[in-house]
């Protein structure tokens, strides 16, 4: 998982829509942070990395 790479989301909200776009993932050194996605009901939401197997299924598509 890379920014850039589309998901697709589980266990959301419906607002947040099925399929979102990576655009910024940190972590620190601890291994917590988050994944900023941007998606069809969110412009700019997060989730925790550290759950971020609960929240995305799979990613649909990579970036180069």
């Amino acid at each position: 998982m890379k920014v850039g790479d589309l998901v697709r989301l589980k266990n959301l909200h419906p607002s947040w829509g099925k399929i979102a776009l990576i655009t910024n993932i940190n972590v620190t050194e601890y291994g917590l942070g988050q994944i900023s996605l941007m998606s069809g009901g969110c412009m700019d939401c997060t989730i925790p990395w550290i759950k971020r197997d609960k929240y995305i299924s799979e990613v649909i598509s990579e970036s180069r």
